[in-house]
């Protein structure tokens, strides 16, 4: 859990030559009112790409965080940032993942 999320923040990362995919639950949440954002993410890096698939995007009153996957060298990571002056934000995130 990560609480006081005011700008662009990474929030995790991996490296890619160990994990062939990485699967992610994500739940972002507004520290005042009642406003939650849950989404999936399955990330499969190719050593060049990582391709990124999400799906199962549910909220409760627009989107209230933006998730985005980047690469640099083998190292992949995830950036969270707080979207429409919704600051601060709570992200809670769980990693499974596959070896490669």
């Amino acid at each position: 859990t990560i609480t006081g999320i005011e700008s662009s923040t990474i929030f995790d990362n991996f490296t890619a030559s160990e994990w062939r995919s990485v699967k992610y639950m994500i739940s972002i949440k507004t520290n005042t009112g009642n406003k939650y954002y849950a989404t999936e993410l399955t990330i499969l890096p190719d050593g060049t790409n990582d391709n990124v698939s999400e799906y199962g995007t549910v909220d409760t009153n627009g989107n209230i965080g933006t998730v985005s996957v980047s690469m640099a060298g083998t190292t992949v990571s995830l950036t969270i940032v707080p979207v429409g002056g919704q600051t601060p934000i709570t992200l809670r995130y769980m990693r499974t993942g596959l070896k490669a």
